[in-house]
């Protein structure tokens, strides 16, 4: 494999004489850059990814390396290439052609990486948007320009991306060329591998500036002749590739995918194009005689269109898109073969969820109810057979989350009692879907329709509850499923209900009302009962409005995000926001339960299990935190989250900060920083705690910290730093909001007083960390000692922050520079 890749990344070969010339594009309406030459050797389809390659595509663009030297060879000795791109012309063409060179470049360089990478890596671990911040950049300022110029633009990556795999005249299919049949040494089926993981590669950067550049279609039409050539592209991807086993099939699925995004973002603008195009192809292969080969093939064409959307507007868009889904309705009903059934109910889920979510009126429009009911009574009766229920549940969901209010309402109860039936069920996934039935069904309900009279809404809600959160059990059905789920589902239901929701499932899940004595740890009940706590208190007061239905899918195959990720607020919820937001009759019961929670699983996954622990000694975090402890572990994670936003009833303040301290050296990584993280917070917003926090890191420093964990002693000295530099950013923030006041104010109090205080309050818990600072300035070890020299800096400058006093004596930092005595 090493001599293979030493191969790809020579200078040169001994056919580079043989390498053909590129013949030149016809010139484009907007003078836009023609595609890049690349050459490659004549034994090769594809060409290895040399540095010679760059140099070509460069001078076809009009660009050169800056370190070729007079004769137009590329130096040995040169280092990173600059682009250089002439400036003859009109600016808009050297935009385009330096963006272009610069895209060529980074392409270039990625493919590069690509290739000295293990076959086995994913390429979209590389290659995915977020991955490279400037080449995401890069891609976005493409897709800008495309607004003026994407005719040329489009021609010109089309020319690259052909000019990869081969010439312009050569009819270009991917076929890949490792497999498992492959005869030769494995030198050789290793090269293959290599030349086939490269196209790919070109393939996931070709689809990635279509995505972006594609967009601009509304706003700059292009000639069909090109949408017809990204569209015969895209689909010579959706062929079933029978008999591969190479290392390259999870990569071959990730491109497939890729160009289904590229059709999705295509037929946004061109709509029927794509529409004739898939018809056409369906049409061919139902010709065809009855295969299995057959039936993968027509899958594989039918997952082209997962990342369809529907146009909600204008009404002609939606009414042609749920035409084309009546067709593909009908061949549903007329297909035999289950794959191929289960393959279009798939696709439809996919295209109706979008739509569920947004539909509000467009229920009434002729063509969505006709859909509906083609197809409901079909789905329905074929999701209680065994053998379609886990494809067609989320279907019949569907439909009727599209459906007509009166459709819904005469329904829904009775799909409802088989999900809840299936709850249960042994299979994993028939549960899961079982409950992401649920939850969509109740979001149609609780939120598009509200609901019935209150007896019918009553008797639903506690049906779906008692089948969730059994009475007397000490977790959920179905098991082993995301809270986040369940979460959602309590917030569907405050949403219209907010005191069943509190006193029915959340006071219930708390153990809210038990006696000390009888008060118990059911992790998973208590963790969903304290998220959607937070959760509902969060909406209210951030006014947020109706929460949005639950979406399929959240990063699409290239790596753009549909998800907006949603902030939540950190400041404390008083008592009086409580009431302002209609809480104040449930929040001192949630307190007190968070309270007795954070008591309990200190005691129990807590003191034990800090790294200083006798019992931890050469223990692994994965060896220790399993079985019960695992689920406590989260729901201890939620409780400390949750500080300072909720504070607990009944736990002194002391106490509190001693155990969030304490937690600060516990096992969990992720419970350690969600504890300093409460501590920060407690340090910026009550500046009555400050002092409590200090106290209780030094004490768990001098205490609980021996010194054989030099470590340990270092991040309790870190923690000091960071809560100094918090204590300051909080006093300056202060300051500054003072004098923002008025000069009026501040001129008559300083005519008022022009004494300075007696003494500074906070003397004491600041003396407190520089004592404990010059001890470790005593440390044999020159990491800790610089940590301290920082804390007494930091000291320096908080003291500088705060108000001055009569008594101020001077930081300790500048006594020990005057005694040139400071030598960390």
């Amino acid at each position: 494999m090493a001599s293979v890749r030493k191969m790809f990344f020579s200078k040169g070969s001994s056919t580079d004489d043989e390498i053909p010339k590129a013949h030149h594009a016809e010139q484009r309406r907007e003078s836009c850059p023609t595609a890049p030459t690349v050459s490659r050797p004549a034994h090769c389809t594809r060409s290895s990814v040399g540095s010679h390659h760059l140099t070509r595509q460069l001078r076809f663009l009009g660009a050169s390396p800056a370190h070729e030297d007079s004769s137009g060879t590329e130096s040995k000795m040169a280092g990173p290439r600059t682009l250089r791109v002439p400036t003859e012309g009109k600016p808009g063409e050297f935009v385009v052609r330096s963006l272009f060179a610069e895209f060529t470049a980074h392409a270039e360089r990625k493919i590069g990486v690509i290739m000295a990478e293990p076959l086995e890596r994913l390429l979209s671990k590389s290659l995915q948007r977020g991955e490279d911040l400037q080449f995401d950049q890069l891609l976005s300022t493409l897709s800008a320009v495309a607004e003026y110029c994407l005719p040329s633009l489009l021609r010109t990556l089309i020319d690259w991306y052909k000019r990869q795999n081969g010439s312009d005249d050569e009819a270009h299919e991917y076929k890949p060329r490792g497999s498992a049949k492959v005869k030769g040494d494995e030198q050789h089926r290793d090269r293959d591998y290599l030349f086939e993981r490269r196209d790919l590669a070109i393939d996931f950067i070709f689809c990635l500036a279509l995505i972006e550049i594609l967009k601009q279609i509304p706003v700059h039409p292009v000639p069909d002749s090109l949408v017809h050539e990204v569209l015969t592209l895209a689909f010579k991807h959706f062929k079933y590739r029978e008999g591969y086993t190479g290392p390259n099939t999870g990569n071959m699925h990730i491109i497939a995918d890729l160009y289904a995004e590229v059709i999705g973002v295509l037929a946004q603008s061109k709509f029927q194009t794509v529409r004739k195009k898939f018809v056409t192809e369906l049409r061919e292969l139902r010709q065809k005689e009855p295969s299995p080969q057959l039936s993968q093939s027509i899958i594989s064409l039918i997952m082209g269109l997962k990342f369809f959307r529907v146009k909600m507007y204008p009404v002609e868009e939606f009414e042609a898109s749920f035409q084309f889904l009546q067709e593909c309705a009908q061949y549903f009903l007329e297909v035999k073969d289950k794959d191929i059934k289960h393959a279009l109910a798939g696709l439809f889920v996919e295209i109706l969820v979008p739509v569920a979510a947004t539909v509000k009126n467009e229920v009434n429009v002729p063509c969505l109810r006709n859909f509906v009911d083609m197809l409901y009574p079909t789905t329905f009766e074929l999701s209680s057979r065994k053998k379609h229920s886990l494809a067609l549940f989320p279907l019949v969901t569907c439909l009727l989350c599209v459906s007509q209010k009166t459709f819904f309402l005469s329904s829904w109860h009775i799909f409802l009692t088989n999900c809840l039936s299936h709850l249960k069920n042994k299979d994993p996934k028939m549960s899961r879907v079982a409950l992401e039935s649920l939850y969509r069904l109740l979001w149609v309900y609780m939120i598009r329709i509200k609901c019935e009279s209150n007896t019918v809404t009553q008797s639903r809600l506690s049906n779906i509850v008692v089948a969730l959160f059994p009475k007397g059990s000490r977790s959920v059905v179905p098991r082993d499923t995301p809270l986040n789920i369940f979460v959602k589902i309590i917030q569907f239901i405050a949403q219209e209900r907010l005191d069943f929701a509190m006193k029915e499932i959340i006071f219930d899940l708390l153990s809210v009302g038990r006696s000390p004595k009888t008060f118990s740890i059911n992790p998973e009940r208590m963790n969903i009962g304290l998220r959607a706590f937070l959760v509902i208190a969060d909406n209210l007061q951030q006014k947020d409005g109706e929460p949005p239905m639950p979406t399929t899918v959240g990063v699409m195959p290239s790596g753009n995000t549909l998800r907006v990720k949603k902030t939540f607020l950190s400041k404390t919820l008083t008592d009086e926001e409580a009431r302002v937001i209609g809480m104040a009759l449930y929040y001192p019961h949630v307190r007190r339960a968070l309270d007795s929670m954070l008591r309990h699983l200190d005691k129990e996954v807590g003191r034990g299990l800090t790294l200083t622990s006798v019992q931890m000694l050469n223990k692994e975090p994965e060896d220790m935190i399993t079985g019960e402890r695992k689920p406590k572990i989260d729901l201890f994670r939620t409780c400390v989250a949750a500080i300072p936003r909720i504070i607990p009833e009944g736990m002194p303040r002391a106490e509190l900060v001693e155990m969030l301290a304490r937690l600060t050296i516990h096992m969990d990584e992720e419970l350690r920083s969600l504890a300093f993280a409460a501590l920060q917070s407690l340090v910026l917003s009550f500046p009555e705690w400050r002092e409590e926090v200090f106290f209780a890191v030094l004490a768990l420093a001098a205490r609980e910290v021996p010194d054989t964990w030099p470590p340990l002693l270092d991040s309790c000295l870190r923690m000091l730093v960071q809560l100094l530099a918090q204590w300051r950013l909080a006093t300056n923030t202060t300051i500054v909001r003072t004098e923002t006041i008025g000069q009026q104010q501040q001129q008559s109090q300083h005519q008022k007083s022009t004494e300075l205080p007696e003494k500074n309050p906070h003397s004491g818990v600041l003396h407190a960390v520089e004592g404990f600072a010059l001890v470790m300035l005593c440390s044999c070890r020159p990491p800790t000692r610089r940590l301290a020299v920082t804390a007494l800096r930091e000291a320096r400058a908080l003291l500088t922050s705060l108000a001055r006093t009569k008594e101020d004596e001077e930081a300790v930092i500048d006594l020990l520079g005057q005694n040139k005595s400071l030598h960390p």
